[in-house]
């Protein structure tokens, strides 16, 4: 393979001849060697935001003089050509990189100014219009620019997961809509209690769905006030006042979203990710919440004969390689196992929390890409568990009615009409035969209404 030779302040470094990337990417890539594991460039929606970013900030260092007009059109078309077609074999840093982004960060400036170099005719490598520093990072820091771009890069991808929040509510809601009315047996500590209506447990699960949504919602909207304009740590001679003033404005405008803010405190903005970890912890509380849901539908769906049997689960693939017949919950078991992974990302997000020493949380990075992580493994175990489950599950109606003829909602109807310790005393007398206690039941209580007349 052919190549060039780049230098930096460590000295030469051979690049491949056509890499849109430089000499710090390439020595990146020695450092942390990716294996088979992720790139940046397999988190797209990163890629993005930087490359937002850095649109943004040519556009402000052209406004303010810093940047000739033509040289901050330049890189803004060089941006927008990598955002049509991000080439992610072009952002090759390993993920898990040290230095608090800086690798990624100028990753992309090298890519931008090669890219910003070809539109006016040049080669890459050659940095003789456009230097990856003092051109496509003027006036930032991997410092600003890498925070910012990681709270875009959750923003972005919390659409997906948020649609798919929507589509699970609305199937669970689809199930109540269709057999709400239904008998259903509730059960408290794996135990029999009351009778209720199938759509008092499913209805239930909608208003969780939708608050764990809501929740998230409020999080991530959090992560649109950012530190972009702080450079180093926050102060403000850096950057000059007038690049300060206008770069979030110009983000918003090359995102289409007004919501971006900058931090009213810029050193405290670089010093703590607690806005990071807040998104986490929501995260960690959806897993945990889909952990019980998933959980509590293969107990429903247990059976065929020998469990509760309350609930018909789509089949979707055979269950056994021994066992004919035999099919298995596996849509729960993979919302269940997804739930686990992002359990163990709020364990890394919550660590990185905790290390954020002196002026610059450098962990950052690695919060950010665990809740992209996350994300992307909630979107798709949720998806799985609308389409292939949820939708397609039906109420046995024949257990459900007769599991709601059980004992325990019958001696707490007769406990309200005659008292506890009365309907207790009944108990005594046969308290480990169901059938004897219903003869007894029948005796002392003859005017009782019948079972299921509160259900009527």
């Amino acid at each position: 393979m052919s190549a060039r030779v780049e230098a930096d302040l460590l000295g030469p470094v051979e690049v491949p001849a056509e890499a849109l990337f430089g000499a710090q990417t390439q020595r990146a890539i020695g450092n942390f060697p990716a294996g088979h594991q992720r790139t940046i460039g397999s988190f797209p929606r990163l890629v993005r935001a930087l490359l937002l970013v850095k649109k943004a900030a040519a556009r402000t260092n052209g406004q303010i003089g810093c940047l000739p007009e033509i040289a901050a059109r330049t890189v803004e078309r060089a941006a927008d050509r990598l955002l049509e077609a991000i080439p992610a074999g072009q952002f090759p840093v390993h993920y898990l990189h040290g230095g608090g982004g800086t690798s990624a960060n100028m990753n992309v400036n090298e890519v931008l100014a090669n890219v910003s170099e070809e539109l006016l005719g040049g080669r890459p490598g050659e940095y003789r219009q456009f230097h990856p520093n003092d051109h496509i990072n003027l006036n930032q820091s991997t410092n600003d620019v890498y925070p910012t771009a990681c709270h875009m890069a959750v923003i972005f991808q919390w659409q997906g997961l948020r649609a798919a929040l929507d589509a699970l509510a609305e199937a669970l809601d689809g199930v109540t809509r269709r057999w709400g009315g239904g008998p259903w047996l509730a059960r408290t500590c794996l135990q029999d209690a009351v009778d209720i209506r199938l759509g008092d447990y499913f209805g239930g699960l909608v208003s969780q769905v939708r608050r764990l949504r809501e929740r998230l919602d409020s999080a991530v909207d959090r992560l649109h006030i950012v530190n972009l304009g702080g450079t180093i740590c926050g102060r403000d001679e850096d950057a000059p006042a007038a690049y300060r003033e206008r770069i979030v404005a110009n983000l918003a405008a090359v995102t289409g979203d007004d919501g971006y803010r900058q931090a009213g405190d810029l050193f405290d903005a670089a010093q703590n990710a607690d806005e990071l970890l807040a998104v986490s912890a929501a995260l960690d509380i959806l897993a945990r919440s889909l952990v019980k849901i998933a959980g509590d539908f293969r107990l429903l769906g247990s059976g065929p004969e020998a469990g509760l049997g309350e609930l018909h689960l789509p089949g979707v693939q055979p269950g056994s390689s021994v066992m004919p017949g035999k099919v298995n919950p596996v849509i729960p078991e993979f919302v269940m196992q997804v739930a686990f992974r992002v359990m163990g990302n709020h364990a890394m997000c919550a660590a990185g929390l905790d290390h954020g020493e002196l002026d610059l949380n450098v962990w950052e990075s690695s919060m950010t890409f665990a809740v992209l992580e996350s994300m992307e493994l909630l979107e798709s175990g949720l998806t799985a568990f609308t389409d292939k489950c949820v939708a397609g599950l039906q109420p046995n109606a024949v257990v459900n009615a007769a599991h709601v003829q059980s004992l325990l909602p019958r001696l707490t109807r007769l406990a309200r009409r005659y008292g506890y310790q009365r309907v207790t005393e009944v108990c005594q007398r046969a308290p480990s035969d169901p059938q004897a206690l219903r003869a007894l039941l029948d005796k002392a209580f003859p005017e009782e209404p019948p079972d299921r007349e509160a259900l009527a």
